[in-house]
């Protein structure tokens, strides 16, 4: 029995009491798309993922949340188990004013006691850890996005919207860049995600490969290197293993090539992307050409998708460990309620910023297992205070909040190429506010009385 199989038969047999509902699918991912291909006898109406409105996905349509109340259907969260108490937070009220019941893919009706993150076996696996996993074998393959490098936005649409906001492409550029990329459904690369753009809305061919070149821009600025990955890459190096780099990426080896050498990733063995090779991750395909470049099995992977990296590489008897991105370990830790109370793209951009400053270290969690503890200064008045500072503009008078006030600005500035100065939203700023109440004992007694002099309230 495959893994899917096991999957349906489960949400089968956990679910089967909802069998005479008319259900919302809450998630467009993988598991999804299983459910609504192999399971039968239940009345899926639709899929809701508030970024696809309007899109049609593996068979069915992706509709507002306000169509579950238009067609008095029930709601399941299909999503990994830490992220529903997630998108139970952010769709809750409505569904209560409203009446509708949510439930997990388990069958749970919502609110449900869940496994508290600190027991996740991932808060015991540190770089030491991983060392010792990789020793034994004499190649090593690692993934490149998420997992060598990283983007300081919080999602990769937002990248998208901020060249909108510059003005280097059109509005709905975002959308559109969206929508091509999905519809192309073979392994594509740059060139067949701006045809497909330039068929979706009749931009003419100068127009589209000025907006490339200025994503590829985009791309290079906002990409920053996870170098405790990078030091475990070169360790490997050093350690005399032959390593490969292996990713399904858009971007021509060429330019990925610039990129890793811009922050010390060099003398690996090669770099294999599936839109030169045609061959992707998602099917092993890509995997089985990595088998045969190193002429062994004895071959172990590190990346940061567990499908993707780790489950498509032990289908094809390539070994495999994850650590996980820095979006992962925001959804992971105690900070994960502010995703629930970004409202503005300038919220986004602070939260791409502070998510890249505290979880660039994949390990950054294994000590107090999901708590985020702040131990340096700079760090507590660069992700929490400056923020609010920007926000209120203040000027303090103490040297060191200045320095790190100015720094913050300035990678506003350097990041994404203008002084975004519409402030972030009281929303955010108050759930920043309410982490600080909740963590002063974490920090510093010069730090709580800075706190203090600010007069926030805490």
């Amino acid at each position: 029995m495959t893994e899917e199989q096991a999957f349906c038969n489960q949400f089968e047999e956990e679910c089967k009491s909802l069998r005479s509902e008319k259900i919302m699918l809450y998630g467009s991912g993988e598991k999804t798309e299983i459910l609504l291909k192999n399971v039968r006898g239940f009345d899926f109406q639709g899929i809701l993922d508030p970024k696809l409105e309007g899109e049609h996905l593996y068979g069915a349509e992706v509709v507002p949340l306000q169509e579950a109340v238009d067609r008095s259907c029930i709601i399941i969260i299909v999503a990994r188990n830490h992220i529903i108490p997630i998108i139970y937070d952010r769709i809750h009220l409505f569904c209560e004013e409203n009446g509708i019941k949510i439930y997990d893919f388990h069958g749970n009706r919502l609110p449900h006691k869940m496994a508290a993150d600190h027991d996740m076996g991932y808060w015991n696996v540190n770089e030491e850890r991983i060392r010792e996993i990789l020793e034994p074998y004499p190649v090593v393959s690692f993934d490149i996005f998420d997992t060598l490098v990283q983007r300081t936005t919080l999602t990769l649409e937002d990248m998208y919207q901020l060249m909108e906001m510059e003005g280097v492409v059109p509005r709905q550029f975002a959308v559109y860049r969206r929508k091509a990329e999905r519809e192309c459904t073979d392994i594509c690369n740059i060139s067949d995600i701006y045809d497909k753009i330039g068929q979706i809305t009749g931009w003419k061919k100068d127009a589209l490969e000025e907006y490339c070149r200025a994503e590829l821009k985009m791309e290079k600025r906002v990409l920053q290197p996870r170098r405790e990955m990078i030091r475990l890459l070169q360790w490997a190096i050093a350690s005399g293993k032959k390593v490969y780099l292996v990713s399904d990426m858009y971007w021509p080896s060429k330019e990925i090539i610039e990129i890793l050498h811009g922050v010390g990733v060099n003398d690996y063995q090669q770099i294999l992307i599936s839109c030169e090779e045609q061959k992707s991750k998602k099917n092993g395909e890509l995997f089985e050409k990595l088998k045969k470049l190193a002429k062994t099995d004895q071959i172990i992977h590190v990346g940061d998708n567990r499908y993707d990296d780790i489950r498509m590489a032990y289908r094809q008897g390539v070994n495999a460990v994850q650590i996980m991105s820095a979006y992962e370990l925001l959804m992971l830790s105690d900070m994960k309620e502010l995703l629930n109370r970004v409202r503005t793209l300038q919220d986004r951009v602070v939260l791409g910023m502070i998510m890249t400053k505290l979880f660039a270290n994949p390990f950054s969690l294994h000590e107090h297992k999901g708590l985020v503890y702040i131990e340096d200064r700079n760090t507590f008045v660069y992700c929490f205070l400056c923020p609010i500072i920007h926000n209120r503009r203040l000027c303090m008078g103490k040297k060191n909040l200045r320095e790190v006030c100015i720094e913050f600005e300035r990678d506003l500035e350097r990041l994404y190429g203008v002084d975004i100065d519409n402030g972030i939203s009281d929303k955010f700023e108050k759930a920043l506010l309410d982490w600080i109440r909740g963590h002063l004992d974490r920090v510093t007694l010069e730090d709580v009385e800075l706190v203090r002099a600010l007069k926030l309230d805490v």
